[in-house]
């Protein structure tokens, strides 16, 4: 599966900021409604899928101002993502501490080696410091997707 394959314009989103968690993930789910990722009428079970996940074991990575917070559903057949970029914060955490890159990830239960195969891909491209910078510094969807097509393998192979 291809980076391109998951995401388009229609399921990034820049700029845009939240004021927590749970906040910016019904937004993100919207996104995915939207696009017609995800049914409408899976969107509140969703939600409290990710926020019960993210309860048990947080997915921000602190240090680096990134989140991909995830959840198997029987919601969907394949995997969806829906990204949100801002150059200061999607949202914030504790403390303030601004988290500027959400990758939220919803894959059918049925897939449970192919999303974490995506989890991991995903988090090894967010690592990058370069990748990241560039991001906060996009201001289209179109310029979100171009940067990650270019850190992504350098081929865009995810999986």
């Amino acid at each position: 599966m291809r980076l391109a394959e998951v995401l388009d314009e229609h399921v990034v989103v820049v700029g845009q900021s939240w004021p927590n968690f749970e906040a910016t993930i019904q937004g993100l789910l919207d996104v995915l409604v939207q696009a017609s990722r995800l049914p409408a009428d899976s969107v509140s079970i969703t939600l409290e899928q990710v926020c019960q996940r993210e309860r048990q074991s947080s997915t921000a990575m602190l240090d680096i101002g990134v989140s991909i917070p995830h959840v198997r559903t029987d919601a969907i057949d394949g995997i969806a993502c829906a990204l949100a970029v801002a150059p200061r914060a999607v949202y914030e955490v504790a403390f303030g501490l601004p988290i500027s890159i959400v990758a939220l990830v919803v894959s059918s239960v049925t897939l449970a080696t192919e999303h974490l195969q995506f989890l991991s891909s995903l988090s090894l491209v967010l690592q990058s410091e370069r990748c990241r910078s560039e991001l906060k510094r996009a201001s289209t969807a179109a310029e979100v997707l171009t940067v990650l097509q270019s850190f992504d393998g350098q081929g865009g192979a995810l999986l």
